[in-house]
């Protein structure tokens, strides 16, 4: 019987290391427009976290290529 490090495959990927725990449940908002007293009020910044990923790939116009992509879904 052999060991269980040649029987399986690893779990994880190391480009992924140091696995940690986000230090805030919340992102934060590192920088606001300036403000201009002539322009009327805006929404200025607006705070969301990646909760999950939603991973599409579509066909291209060349045969035999593909592209990714990746939506960021906000709650």
């Amino acid at each position: 019987m052999s060991h269980r490090k040649f029987e399986h495959p690893r779990h994880g990927s190391l480009g992924f290391l140091p696995r940690k725990i986000a230090s805030r449940h919340r992102g934060k908002v590192k920088a606001f427009p300036k403000d201009d007293p002539i322009k009327p009020c805006r929404l200025t910044a607006f705070l969301g976290y990646k909760a999950g990923m939603t991973h599409i790939v579509r066909e291209v116009e060349k045969p035999g290529s593909m592209l990714a992509l990746v939506l960021s879904t906000t709650l």
